[in-house]
């Protein structure tokens, strides 16, 4: 225990940075230790399997082409030929061939030099491989092919991947002890402020503030020892202020008095009055200097039902009540002989110990006309059905608030607030319905409001909500929650549980300088653009005007707004584009594609206007005109005989309506001769993945209707086997800019080869878009995907062009002459040899050199090699056609890599050449596929 207590103590000695730094050191040294061992096993197995996987290959192209130069005793040749595998294959050191008493030797050319240190070869484990091989030759003896490895590239592998993590993990180490140093400096440099402030404030010097600033942490510490200070101070100045703060309030309390609408009397405890109000005097006919002193029986007489005087023969006096007397259609008499009718009530007015020192007596006038008066009055300030004030009573208390924002330097947040869909709930459920649900909003606004806030009805369904006193735009922002939070909860109206939302526009006073003239209806007609934004943005939200950006906002409501003219005028087209079966060369289907025949700008595509309104209900209006369109063109096809699938796209907004698939079930049963089964719909893949349940749900009961379902775009969602096998779409169309490019893009043609392989995983129908030449739809084909669409078919077309294109509509000749073949997936090296080497030659020409060194023998279409020289040597190695595609495969790979090696050594001119023989030996080498393409379709056919 005494020696853990030591080092307790001894660790606690250290400075902080030493405390923080040595346990991360000694955390980093053990983890980066094991990091590298397992980073040099896995690279040295890696460059161990490379040879392991390199020395077969080279086996069996040698073993293909040693044999006849041997028998021709053709040494050179045998000479060229080991140099040229040796100079592909840097792993190679030496090759022996053997043959009875002669051999040929070659070794590796001194190219490959080590870039590791010499200690780092000792802790890689690469021993050098001795390979043989037995090869065996017609009507000669058997002959020894001897390979010898070299372990200098493999090892450079290695030191490469270790020496770059080397510079990782420096920066990493680098990195973290340089941000804690920063950290632990701004640490320091806040203590000793601290230390500094509260030296200052033991001291005395209560007026002293810390400075604002620094890292946010030491900014809120300052603020929070600045706020106490002021505290303090303020407390002093506080107890200064009570005394003239109860003089004022005095004073104010005689104001309130003198203005109120009823009357007030004051009494001692004998009775006699005090003090009177403006309005008792009207009412009682005695002004305050006749009054004052006087019994507060002869001044305020009653008379009873009789008419008789009842104030004297009353048996409590009124200034002696012990407690609070309220009487109601009481008859008060005037100097005059007037009777007024009145209510009242008298309290006794006590002091702190509880002992009464007089009266109060508040009366008022409650005559037929007066009442008449005050209700008149009232209703001119107040909405009748609510009992809220209306926009007339809201400038004065609107201007209170300005004055009160101003002097306190607070936000005022004018919130003008309109309900969702109240329209259709008051068409729905009637408008008695409605007006009760409009006063149970009012309830629920005025209990939020209270005496805080400032609250009206407009009119119809919008309200304006004064919030003073905010300090900044995030007590706004909480406020405003509080209120949807409140009006979101469900109401009973007539026995049903109705739910509504509101959608609120503010206004904030004052944003800026330019705001401090603001007025009520500026606010009001900003809050009012703010909450049509939030309209836009799907109801349910709030917005806070912005006027640069509610100036866009405008732009694009405008612009919304042509576009529904545009809908209502029936500027809008649907065209369609063909869906082929290149195989067969059959019309199977047609895509409906909205286009706007615009009247200054022409044909219009969906692009250039669709985005302005995808995330607003205009999307749902244009998705079920097309849905119309599309059926009734459907529907006039069929009575010519022409029974084509219409594909729709479909808008995510438009899909994920709750009432999507019963208005789905009463468009389709406006066209019952229109088999359901012929309408496709398309949605986006990204859209799908956003609620893959809901998505999975909606589509199955559509499909119940007999509707079929695509998911466009496919392969740009990022979509999972998991979410694929979950959504039932019948068809998956492969975006256009995977097909587009595949004759050009190995990425791209693995893409779409990938999507085919999927589909049929699946069991579900793939259709590529995009699909602009022949070479496309031949590729396609190979590939296994016989449907298709794009240019190279036919462009869209307006709706009465469809049946006289499809009567003329003859396919490709190249895609009927593969229609009745059929390859198998181990073929496909085959059809696939001409464009990959093409890509190859291209990447040779085209990168610069070192580049091309590393990338080109990767990418070099090796899978060709292999069929080759196996399967399609054992299916047409009887074919004149196939022997001759040999020498001229060889020839163009020889070639390649030995401009590759041209480049090594910096030879530009022989490079540049070399390069117009390469590019021939790849013309022929495709001239020799496409007659072997063709033998052996026509083999495959019979």
């Amino acid at each position: 225990m005494l020696l853990i207590r030591k080092a307790v103590r001894a660790w606690q000695a250290l400075g902080a940075r030493t405390r923080l730094f040595l346990p991360i050191l000694l955390l980093i040294v053990p983890f980066s230790a094991a990091k590298y061992h397992l980073l040099m096993a896995a690279a040295t197995t890696t460059a161990q399997q490379q040879i392991a996987l390199e020395l077969p290959q080279v086996q069996r192209y040698l073993r293909e082409v040693l044999p006849l130069p041997t028998q021709r005793n053709d040494l050179p040749t045998l000479q060229k030929l080991l140099d040229t595998e040796l100079q592909a294959n840097p792993n190679l050191a030496s090759i022996q061939w053997r043959w009875g008493a002669q051999q040929v030797v070659a070794h590796a050319p001194d190219l490959l030099r080590a870039q590791y240190p010499a200690w780092f070869a000792q802790l890689v484990h690469i021993a050098p491989v001795t390979a043989r091989l037995v090869v065996v030759q017609p009507n000669a003896e058997p002959g020894e092919l001897t390979l010898q490895t070299s372990t200098v590239e493999s090892i450079n592998s290695v030191w490469r991947v270790v020496a770059a993590q080397f510079w990782v993990t420096g920066m990493n180490i680098f990195t973290v002890f340089f941000l804690l140093g920063l950290i632990l400096q701004a640490t320091n440099r806040m203590l000793r402020r601290m230390a500094d402030a509260a030296q200052q404030f033991r001291s005395g010097a209560h007026g002293f503030r810390m400075a604002v600033s620094g890292p946010r942490e030491a900014r809120a510490f300052a603020q929070v020892f600045n706020d106490m200070a002021a505290e303090l101070q303020s407390l002093v100045r506080t107890l200064q202020q009570t005394q003239a703060a109860l003089r004022t309030e005095k004073e104010r309390a005689e104001v309130t008095l003198s203005s109120i609408g009823d009357g007030v009397i004051t009494t001692n405890l004998a009775g006699q009055i005090e003090t009177s109000n403006a309005m008792a005097q009207q009412l009682t006919g005695w002004s305050q200097q006749q009054a004052q002193g006087r019994p507060l029986e002869e001044v305020f007489e009653l008379l009873d039902d009789v008419h008789q005087l009842a104030g004297r023969n009353s048996p409590t006096p009124l200034h002696q009540t012990h407690s609070v007397v309220h009487a109601s259609n009481q008859v008060l008499l005037q100097p005059s002989g007037e009777r007024c009718a009145i209510e009242y009530t008298a309290a006794p007015i006590r002091q702190a110990d509880g002992s009464a020192v007089g009266c109060v007596l508040v009366f008022r006038d409650i005559s037929e006309k007066h009442q008449l008066i005050q209700e008149i009055s009232w209703q001119i300030g107040h909405d009748l059905l609510t009992g809220l004030h209306n926009r007339a009573a809201m400038q004065e208390p609107f201007n209170l608030a300005i004055l009160q924002a101003r002097h306190h330097h607070k936000l005022l947040a004018v919130c003008l607030l309109d309900l969702d869909h109240f329209q259709a709930l008051n068409a729905r459920y009637g408008s008695a319905c409605g007006d009760s649900l409009l006063q149970k909003v009012a309830l629920r606004l005025a209990a939020f409001a209270g005496d805080d806030h400032g609250l009206a009805r407009l009119g119809g369904d919008e309200f304006v909500l004064l919030l003073k006193g905010q300090n900044d735009l995030a007590q706004v922002t909480e406020h405003i929650l509080q209120v949807q939070t409140a009006l979101s909860d469900p109401y009973l109206v007539d026995n049903q549980s109705v739910h509504l939302t509101a959608s609120i526009g503010i206004a904030i006073y004052p944003r800026d300088d330019t705001q401090l003239d603001a007025n009520l209806e500026t606010l009001l007609r900003h809050a009012d653009q703010a909450m049509y934004q939030a309209k836009q943005t799907g109801r349910n939200r709030f917005h806070v005007f912005d006027a640069q950006h509610d100036q866009e906002v405008q732009t694009h409501h405008d612009q919304r707004a042509r576009i529904a003219q545009a809908l209502q005028d029936g500027e809008l087209r649907l065209y369609y584009q063909p869906k082929v079966n290149m195989r067969t060369g059959k019309i199977f289907g047609m895509e409906a594609l909205l286009r706007w025949q615009h009247p200054e700008q022409g044909i219009v595509g969906p692009y250039h206007f669709l985005p302005l309104v995808e995330d607003t209900d205009l999307i749902i209006d244009i998705g079920e005109w097309v849905l119309h369109q599309a059926l009734q063109q459907m529907q006039l096809w069929a009575a010519q005989g022409l029974h084509w699938a219409v594909s729709v796209n479909i808008a995510a907004r438009h899909f994920q309506r709750a009432n999507f698939v019963a208005r789905l079930g009463e468009i389709l049963a406006g066209f019952p001769q229109v088999s359901p089964h012929k309408l496709e719909l398309e949605i986006l893949e990204s859209a799908a993945l956003e609620d893959v349940q809901h998505m999975r749900n909606v589509m199955a009961s559509c499909q119940q209707l007999g509707v079929q379902f695509a998911l466009d775009d496919f392969g740009t969602g990022y979509s999972s086997l998991a979410y694929l096998k979950r959504l039932p779409a019948n068809t998956l169309k492969i975006d256009q800019t995977f097909v587009r490019d595949m004759l050009d893009d190995p990425d791209d043609l693995t893409l779409v080869d990938a999507i085919v392989g999927l589909a049929k995983a699946f069991d579900r129908r793939v259709v590529a878009e995009g699909v602009e030449t022949v070479e496309h739809g031949l590729l396609l084909l190979q590939l296994g995907c016989d449907l298709a669409q794009g240019y190279g078919i036919s462009r869209p077309m307006a709706a009465d062009s469809v049946a006289g294109w499809a009567a003329s509509y003859v396919p490709a000749e190249a895609w009927r002459a593969w229609g009745s073949t059929q390859w198998e997936q181990a073929d496909f090296p085959l059809l696939l040899a001409e464009h990959d080497h093409r890509i190859w030659v291209n990447r040779i020409v085209a990168q610069p050199a070192a580049q091309a060194v590393a990338e080109a023998p990767a990418t070099y279409p090796a899978s060709f090699s292999t069929w080759y020289a196996l399967r399609g040597k054992s299916l047409y190695g009887h074919l004149p056609a196939f022997i001759a595609v040999g020498p001229v495969l060889q020839r163009l790979r020889t070639q390649g890599m030995a401009l590759l090696r041209l480049q090594i050594e910096g030879e530009v001119a022989a490079f540049s050449a070399g390069i117009a023989s390469l590019q021939e030996l790849q013309s022929s080498l495709a001239s020799h596929l496409a007659t072997l393409l063709s033998v052996a379709a026509a083999e495959k056919a019979m």
